[in-house]
């Protein structure tokens, strides 16, 4: 494959500079009037992505007009015509699906059989080659409290096929504040981007309950989605007795096309709690958390989003260290044809925690998908002053 800087040069420019509708959505609950995290909000003519913070708010730059689609496993999906958002800040509703139970599914094949198929279907179905363009969001927490944050524009560009994928990266714009105590292995913090999207698009986090010693010790359920007829739920939850640090899985998929909507996992106060007491536990887990989000966009069918949370205690020089790390990933756009671009441009690092600031807008305000709260810009603005007192005395040495 020929690469040059093209690449960047047409993608990237093209994108900031074409963006003109710009406003502000906040969702929430239509019973509480409870702001709604993690909403995924595509634009349905530019195919833009958006997703909302922890106070429900989404910062939306439209390059053309478009009607919004909202969905959240929760709560039904909407469409939101484009001709009413006429605010800078407008409040969409969404219905909660609590009102319609969830029923079981009676299959002749065992769940775990179903879930395989899923998968299989799901990987060659799935849009390859094809160049994400991804907003990465990371905060880090040490002892409770937020010492680091980082955050980039990033173009994955995916080749090959479901059976081997390649990922080349190219990092447009980054920001990195804060101070990471440098005792502390940097392998244990952030997330490899040289195999993250291998890990998603080929669904590696649910290998563990693919082999048949899962059946004994995971319940494997199918029910109905109470937001989607045209959705199923595979539940998959520890049983009582089984031992060790499980997680509960629930996997959304279009039961026509046998597609992979959603995926996610979490592991229980309880059972975390269980596992950070035993004596065999060198690093003592206290939280674990992963969710994908899958868009079918017509030929199109790509990751829209993902989260990642673990925490865990470790010593480090005989002191206990709670570390915690917080990934958000975004596809803003993404677009079939892989681009031009230089070897020399490849991001070859795991991930953007070393990689030196470099940034020329305010993308994270415009261009990133997902805002961070009012408290979280204030943290990073005190990460900001912090790094800029660490640098005066640097070049200011106190005598």
């Amino acid at each position: 494959m020929i690469k040059k800087l093209t690449f960047l040069l047409w993608f990237f420019t093209t994108f900031v500079f074409s963006q003109n509708l710009e406003f502000t959505i906040i969702v929430k609950d239509f019973d509480t009037d409870l702001p709604i995290e993690e909403v995924t909000i595509t634009a349905l003519k530019t195919r833009q992505g958006f997703l909302t913070n922890k106070e429900g708010k989404a910062i939306i730059s439209l390059t053309r007009s478009s009607d919004l689609e909202f969905i959240h496993s929760s709560y039904k999906t909407l469409v939101v015509k484009f001709a009413t958002l006429d605010k800078k800040e407008n409040v969409v509703y969404l219905e909660p699906n609590t009102q319609q139970l969830d029923e079981y599914i009676i299959t002749k094949d065992h769940p775990q059989e179903i879930l395989k198929r899923i998968i299989e279907n799901s990987k060659e179905k799935i849009t390859i080659p094809i160049s994400l363009k991804v907003y990465l969001h990371e905060f880090y927490k040490q002892d409770n409290q937020i010492v680091f944050f980082n955050d980039g524009l990033i173009n994955f560009q995916i080749l090959g096929n479901e059976k081997a994928i390649k990922t080349d990266i190219l990092i447009e714009q980054n920001r990195a504040v804060g101070v990471l105590d440098g005792d502390i292995d940097a392998d244990v913090l952030g997330y490899d981007l040289n195999n993250i999207i291998e890990n998603y698009y080929q669904f590696k986090y649910l290998e563990e309950v693919l082999d048949a010693r899962a059946k004994k010790i995971y319940d494997f359920s199918v029910k109905t989605y109470p937001s989607n007829e045209d959705y199923l739920v595979i539940k998959i939850v520890p049983l009582p007795e089984s031992k060790g640090i499980l997680s509960d899985f629930m996997v959304v998929y279009d039961s026509n096309k046998k597609l992979i909507i959603e995926v996610s996992s979490y592991v229980t106060p309880d059972r975390l709690q269980t596992y950070k007491e035993s004596m065999f536990a060198s690093r003592k887990v206290y939280k674990l958390e992963f969710k994908n989000t899958f868009r079918l966009e017509g030929n199109y069918y790509y990751l829209a989003n993902s989260k990642e949370v673990i925490g865990f205690e470790k010593k480090y020089k005989n002191k206990e260290r709670r570390i915690e790390v917080k990934n958000h990933m975004v596809i803003t756009d993404f677009n079939k044809k892989t681009f031009e671009y230089g070897e020399k441009n490849i991001f070859k690092g795991k991930s953007l925690i070393n990689k030196k600031t470099s940034f020329f807008t305010d993308y994270w305000d415009i261009e990133s998908g997902f805002a961070s709260t009012s408290e979280e810009k204030a943290i990073i603005e005190r990460l900001g002053k912090g790094n800029e007192e660490n640098q005066n005395e640097v070049e200011n040495p106190k005598e």
